[in-house]
């Protein structure tokens, strides 16, 4: 049985206008206490499985919030508890999450030494006046110096974050930007669409026509640019926000996009086991008041339908260049599944059927969202 490993570090110094993910400010003297909480979660955890020592994990992910504001020695022991409790002999890779500006050259060569050997830093932009309007309080300069200190800390893996279709930015200044990456060799580019979610300052910047975001037509157009600069450079696309050098893809999203079982510890963290879905309650003074009563973080749970697992597939595969596996497609789907697939293929052009996945012709990728949504099945 495998399974990766997701690590929710909340703790931020400012909460970015776009940011949905739970993130808390001004909380750092709580790190200690929070660390506690985890391996008490961690340790609780072993008791879902009969033998946990034959759990055998994949990948590790330690997100946020901006984890590499926390002292290495706390996430060794977060590292090491779970080593004494789970199968870590197959890990492949430890990715930890960093912002320019905020993970020193010393806390890097530590972060490396504990077996961390994947780095992912949020750039976003190397514009100052696009930084500023997302709320980055790093620096264009922070971005290359953080760079440099990852490589020189022997990280052999390194993502960067990137940003397009935010407002006030121009095509012309995206490709230039992406060419500036390039000539920084990372090893993974995620270039994401700046995207409107509830619940954040943007939402409501938007809403109350402070702030107005690019039309559809420029963000296909960042897209397509995305694409051909990133390709053409050796960065060829794996899903539709992810570009890597052979061999460099992350593995651990994989992992969720192909719903392989993982379990999330920390506030807001959800887990899946390949039957059930559940998730901690997105509150830190609550996840620790929990901790200190050794009671269960959890706050909300779910059983996957066959037709909810379709569905899941189908969205995340189409995303994903190799496809959705039909052979996954078709044991969860309750029917005879080659008539619905002839009838998906004859609505939409679009979709390929090659080597035993269904998949997006490159045309097909700007509608992914729409064909997934046609293509699900009723829960």
């Amino acid at each position: 049985m495998e399974y990766g490993i997701y690590i929710h570090i909340p703790f931020c110094i400012v909460k970015c206008i776009y940011c949905d993910f739970y993130s808390i400010t001004d909380r750092d003297g709580d790190i200690p206490v929070f660390v506690d909480a985890i391996c008490s979660e961690i340790n609780s955890s072993a008791t879902r499985f009969e033998d946990p020592g034959k759990v055998k994990v994949r990948t590790i992910f330690i997100g946020g919030g901006t984890p590499s504001l926390v002292e290495p020695k706390w996430i060794e022991r977060i590292l090491d508890l779970l080593a004494s409790i789970y199968d870590m002999s197959s890990v492949s890779e430890v990715t930890i999450e960093a912002n320019p500006g905020e993970a020193p050259l010393q806390r890097l060569k530590d972060f490396r030494s504990i077996g961390i050997n994947r780095i992912s830093m949020g750039f976003q932009s190397f514009q100052p006046e696009l930084l500023k309007f997302l709320s980055r309080i790093h620096s264009v300069d922070d971005c290359f110096k953080t760079f440099r200190h990852a490589r020189q800390a022997g990280f052999e893996n390194i993502n960067t974050d990137m940003i397009y279709n935010i407002p006030g930015q121009s095509n012309r200044i995206w490709k230039n930007d992406l060419e500036r990456l390039i000539e920084l060799e990372p090893d993974h580019i995620s270039a994401y669409s700046l995207t409107v979610e509830k619940n954040t300052i943007l939402h409501s910047m938007v809403k109350t026509n402070k702030v107005k975001m690019p039309s559809e037509e420029l963000d296909i157009e960042f897209f397509q640019t995305t694409n051909d600069v990133l390709s053409n450079a050796g960065f060829p696309r794996y899903e539709i926000s992810n570009f890597a050098k052979s061999g460099y893809e992350c593995g651990h999203n994989q992992g969720y996009w192909r719903m392989i079982p993982y379990l999330g510890f920390g506030p807001s963290a959800h887990s899946y086991d390949g039957f059930k879905r559940w998730w901690n309650t997105a509150s830190l003074d609550q996840y620790l008041q929990l901790a200190s009563q050794n009671e269960s973080p959890i706050s909300g749970s779910e059983i996957l339908s066959d037709n909810n697992k379709f569905n899941e597939l189908i969205f995340n595969g189409l995303r994903m260049t190799e496809g959705a596996a039909i052979k996954e497609l078709e044991r969860h789907y309750q029917g005879l599944f080659r008539s619905y697939l002839e009838q998906a293929m004859i609505k939409w052009p679009q979709l390929l059927y090659k080597d035993g996945y269904l998949k997006l012709s490159e045309k097909g990728v700007l509608l992914a969202d729409e064909i997934s949504a046609d293509l699900f099945v009723l829960p």
